[in-house]
């Protein structure tokens, strides 16, 4: 089977933060077969004329003139059998930089994807990952990251990672909604807008629970809070 994978992240710059937050960094990814991504993108254009979005759709934009768009973009996932949600939640205040990435904060960052990334990687399939585009001080980092997953996974097909614009994927920009309802919750951090609120409730309601670590075994919405001691990588 032929699987796409679109990642994004949250609150990204703590990794390079001096001043302790007490704020998480939050990686998402959102994993789709290949064979139904025309399907998926057209259901997002069905409910863009709905609702008459246009132009990006992400966590930041949800507005209450927009709400029931993006309830209908939490419902096109869950109803999706096999749409799945994948994050990894770091906190960046514990991390040993230092020590554990020689001082290299944006090789300490794609360790983290590659944690997101090689546990949902399985034996026989083939997989295309698409990265939301940033500005790398290295540019060879996600040749590398595909490197060493395929190292990791020598029975594996897969190609080389790319970085796409979010504001061109559609399935970038769902992956975007997830993981900032996540982050949301797992920070804190709604700061009393009724419409995010909302689609953070939507997603609750969906789920069955409140967003919170799940076990390894969530195959839909799987949420994974790595725990660092002080000083720890």
């Amino acid at each position: 089977m032929h699987i796409e994978v679109y990642c994004d992240e949250s609150r990204p710059e703590l990794f390079v933060s001096a001043e302790p937050s007490g704020d998480l960094t939050l990686i998402g990814s959102l994993w789709i077969p290949a064979d139904c991504r025309s399907e998926l993108k057209d259901e997002v254009q069905r409910l863009r004329r709905k609702h008459s979005v246009w132009g990006e759709f992400k966590w930041q934009k949800v507005a209450p003139s927009k709400v029931d768009f993006y309830h209908d973009i939490v419902d096109l996932f869950f109803d999706a059998q096999d749409m799945r949600f994948r994050t990894i939640v770091i906190d960046a205040d514990r991390l040993d930089l230092p020590r554990f990435h020689g001082a290299d904060s944006e090789l300490g960052f794609y360790k983290f994807y590659y944690q997101l990334l090689t546990h949902w990687i399985h034996p026989a399939n083939e997989y295309s990952v698409f990265c939301d585009d940033k500005v790398n001080r290295d540019r060879s980092r996600l040749s590398t990251l595909g490197r060493v997953l395929s190292n990791k996974h020598p029975r594996a097909d897969i190609n080389p990672i790319h970085a796409v614009s979010s504001s061109q994927s559609a399935m970038v920009q769902v992956c975007d909604v997830l993981l900032g309802a996540a982050q949301s919750r797992m920070n804190r951090s709604n700061r009393g807008s009724a419409a995010k609120s909302s689609v953070l409730s939507h997603i609750e309601d969906r789920i069955g629970h409140p967003i919170a670590p799940t076990v390894q075994a969530e195959s839909k919405f799987n949420l994974f809070k790595i725990e660092l001691r002080s000083g720890v990588q």
